[in-house]
């Protein structure tokens, strides 16, 4: 299951890629063809807005799964590693608990939006629910991942209550490094 999951997040990852160079093509397109005096695509700057919310919701997990995403470590950097578990753990409860929350309420509008058949008239006209289900989506792939996190500071946890029994800490896996300097 972990590996199919893992191949999810991979696709996760890869979709907001092809999105950016949509938006970069879009609008490097756009801004050359004014400066030949056409119009270009009259419907780049929507599509733009649609592919920064599914951006950003699709690739929220997968940078949460390689610990890339922005950290304040002012406070965890001078803890020691077993309360930086802990902390880890806490972590992973809250955003479990937060990314459950909009998991739901995102389907909650997202399915109100269909019944009602609510439609963003712009340019092009889109049914509103198409736009608006990624945020389901994202957040519950989100909340996956956190319990993964979770399970994993559990089992540190365990290992370090296990190993100090025995008179010596094994070492703690962790993920990568959650800051790096750049």
């Amino acid at each position: 299951m972990e590996k199919i999951i893992d191949k999810i997040l991979t696709v996760l990852g890869i979709i907001p890629a092809i999105l950016l160079l949509f938006m970069v093509f879009s609008i490097s397109f756009t801004i050359f063809a004014r400066f030949l005096g056409f119009s270009g695509f009259v419907w780049g700057i929507q599509f733009t807005e649609y592919a920064l919310l599914w951006m950003t919701l699709l690739g929220a997990t997968w940078v949460l799964k390689r610990d890339k995403h922005v950290t304040v470590d002012i406070i965890t950097g001078f803890l020691k590693e077993r309360t930086k578990i802990y902390f880890d753990l806490v972590h992973s409860i809250m955003g479990f608990a937060v990314s459950a929350v909009l998991c739901w309420y995102g389907a909650v509008v997202s399915w109100g939006q269909y019944q009602r058949g609510v439609v963003d008239i712009q340019v092009v006209d889109v049914p509103k629910y198409l736009v608006l289900m990624v945020i389901p989506a994202g957040f519950f792939f989100l909340s996956l991942e956190f319990i993964r996190k979770f399970l994993i500071a559990l089992k540190a946890i365990r290992r370090r209550k296990s190993g100090s029994s025995e008179g010596k800490e094994p070492p703690v896996q962790r993920s990568p490094k959650t800051s790096e300097r750049y």
